[in-house]
């Protein structure tokens, strides 16, 4: 058991590798001049869509017969990192206090965050429940069905005792006993290969450094997650009686350092080496990679909305997905703004 809970937390590094780079790369590819959308918003609709395929019942069903640690390493690693929740609370706060110097008034920068709001939210449940139907065509029960002979033959109207025949051939391709710890100890490899893996690169290869820092400190925020995962409502306590503060905490404490980093970055009215920020290309990098990686990944969009789609009733995902949006814009202005009005936010690094 305790093997199988490394092989977990292995995964989870290495699905959130990839998770941030698909976040990164999906950032990058949606920002240019004209933009209409936000391009967070894209990399918010990927993981939702993967999303509602994996929690699909049929689906989570299959993955776990396959090997168990794989569900967390789709819906805790990768899904988990490709969406941010600080990236989007950060946004939204940004837009209220036009943090950019747009030549608009109060009400345009009002309208602006509730775009930001509404189209992140859209976006991101129509992607989730995309991802459920695409379950319903692309299923993996139904691909395990074919891939085994004898569970074919079985008639529609089956008996219980053909059933459980059944899921015992459908469980009989996942690893047992001794060859499972053989599986164990290759996700933990794997894992811990591709974590130094990126470290190394990060250390050798500094041109890239905007975007290593940022692996390198990825599968931590993962598993930080994972972990305060705990917090949520499961088995007596159901998520119609009990938010997931879980989740809730890692989105708000990921805000929080998200903004801390922030002022890091460009506290002070002067760029450069007699500013009172950092100014070293480095530094920037790093902290540049505190935001996109740890922050990125312990924060999380895709499992709020798989927990709004699960809670019951609706008023009561409404005042959570709420508290969770104003509690994170108002951790925003205590750190960043109030130090952005205060002492001024255009020192130190360059904009990524």
């Amino acid at each position: 058991m305790a093997l199988e809970v490394w092989a977990t937390g292995a995964l989870i590094i290495w699905a959130s590798l990839w998770g941030t780079l698909t976040r990164m790369g999906l950032t990058a590819l949606n920002t240019y001049a004209g933009q209409s959308i936000d391009p967070n918003v894209w990399a918010q609709g990927v993981g939702c869509l993967v999303m509602g395929w994996v929690t699909a019942a049929s689906n989570r069903k299959v993955l776990d017969q396959w090997y168990k640690p794989l569900f967390p390493m789709m819906a805790t690693g990768y899904c988990g990192s490709v969406t941010s929740f600080s990236v989007w609370a950060v946004g939204v706060f940004e837009a209220f206090a036009d943090y950019h110097h747009y030549h608009r008034g109060g009400l345009h920068n009002v309208m602006d965050a509730l775009t930001q709001t509404a189209a992140t939210l859209a976006v991101s449940f129509a992607a989730f429940w995309t991802g459920e139907c695409i379950s319903k065509t692309f299923n993996l029960e139904e691909l395990e069905k074919r891939r085994l002979p004898q569970q074919d033959r079985l008639p529609t109207e089956a008996t219980q005792a053909k059933q459980a025949l059944a899921e015992k051939d459908l469980s009989a391709s996942s690893p047992a006993g001794s060859s499972q710890n053989v599986v164990h100890w290759i996700a933990i490899v794997v894992g811990l290969v591709f974590w130094i893996g990126a470290a190394l690169l990060c250390g050798l290869y500094a041109p890239f450094r905007h975007v290593t820092y940022a692996l390198v400190l990825s599968p931590p925020g993962a598993l930080v997650r994972w972990q305060l995962a705990r917090l949520n409502p499961s088995g007596s306590r159901p998520l119609s009686r009990h938010w997931p503060f879980g989740t809730y905490f890692a989105n708000q404490l990921a805000v929080l350092i998200y903004c801390a980093g922030e002022v890091a970055m460009y506290f002070g009215y002067i760029a450069g080496p007699t500013g009172k920020t950092v100014s070293s290309k480095d530094a920037c990098n790093a902290l540049y990679g505190l935001q996109a990686g740890f922050c990125g990944t312990l924060s999380t969009i895709s499992t709020l909305i798989t927990e709004l789609v699960a809670m019951k009733p609706p008023r009561k995902a409404f005042a959570y997905v709420f508290f969770s949006w104003a509690s994170g814009v108002v951790f925003c202005i205590l750190v960043l703004g109030s130090t952005w009005w205060s002492s001024g936010m255009q020192g130190g690094c360059k904009p990524h």
